[in-house]
């Protein structure tokens, strides 16, 4: 909503893209573009009728004069050529009529609703289509602050406001109640696997998004092991194990301490990968860093 605004200082300005609006169809606009033209063609009409009734008047004053010196030839001719002019400034008038039938104006598209978002009024009306925006953000615009988003910045906005509204359970309430009393590889795996496709949230632990070691947080905290939110720490948790007795369910250390995931054999991982990914299998080497990495296993104390 725009607040009031005072002297020559403009209000800020507060723009709202809602999820859903109606745009009328094009039957609607050739409608609305008839209703002009037809306005415009009575208008053109009587402007000629004012053209004929005023050069009428011109004829019947000469009339006389003309009719005494040449019988009426000069009228004749004249009749004729102000017939001319007046058909000629007529078809003017006609053609710039129709012009709004090829192109639309602010005008037209303002009578065919296409500058409101406002579903209740069009909602009612005949052959209209329906559109349903995907991403919905609100934006505020100060004056002398404002920068353009793109749409990266708004879907990670959006991504970020439905990371802060979950409302379920965390990492710290699994811990002091897991739903896994032992860990075992075929269960880590099935919990990990559960939040595949869940968006990258840098210093993210729900469901709603995930880093790379929250995760591995929230994975392990539903078998009662509480982990602390850092690749590092969580890499001294565990015990290391050889690449040949790694297991699935095993963590995977990159050696660089930036990056880790949840072994699932045959070189693949569990991982949170970047901003802008998701949670996603995939093989181990896809992120490495040229230092390689490790496996650490979890639950050993």
């Amino acid at each position: 909503m725009a607040s009031t605004s005072t002297g020559k200082h403009r209000a800020d300005v507060e723009i709202n893209v809602l999820e859903s609006f109606e745009i009328r169809s094009r039957r609607s606009i050739r409608e609305a573009e008839k209703a002009k033209i037809a306005k415009s063609t009575r208008r053109a009409r009587r402007a000629v009728a004012r053209m004929e009734a005023r050069a009428l008047k011109r004829e019947k004053a000469l009339a006389r004069p003309i009719s005494s010196i040449s019988g009426n030839r000069s009228l004749r001719s004249n009749s004729t050529f102000r017939t001319a002019i007046t058909m000629l400034t007529a078809s003017g008038l006609f053609a710039t009529a129709a012009l709004p039938a090829y192109a639309y104006d602010p005008e037209i598209a303002a009578m065919a609703k296409f500058t409101t978002t406002n579903q209740a009024d069009i909602e009612q009306l005949e052959g209209t289509q329906n559109l349903t925006v995907a991403a919905a953000n609100t934006i505020k615009f100060v004056r002398g602050e404002y920068a353009s988003k793109n749409a990266e910045s708004v879907l990670r906005q959006q991504t970020l406001n439905n990371y802060l509204a979950y409302t379920g359970p965390t990492a710290a309430e699994f811990v002091k109640n897991p739903p896994y009393s032992a860990i075992s590889s075929d269960q880590v795996l099935q919990v990990a696997s559960k939040y595949v496709g869940t968006p990258y949230v840098f210093g993210g632990a729900n469901p709603r998004g995930f880093d790379c070691s929250g995760l591995i947080l929230f994975v392990y905290a539903q078998f009662g092991v509480s982990l602390p939110h850092s690749v590092t720490a969580q890499a001294r948790s565990g015990i290391i194990v050889s690449p040949e007795d790694a297991m699935p369910g095993d963590l995977v250390i990159y050696n660089d301490h930036g990056h880790n995931g949840i072994y699932a054999g045959n070189g693949q991982m569990y991982h949170a990968p970047q901003r802008g990914d998701y949670v996603k299998l995939s093989g181990i080497n896809s992120l490495a860093e040229a230092g390689g990495h490790y496996f650490v296993r979890l639950g050993t104390n």
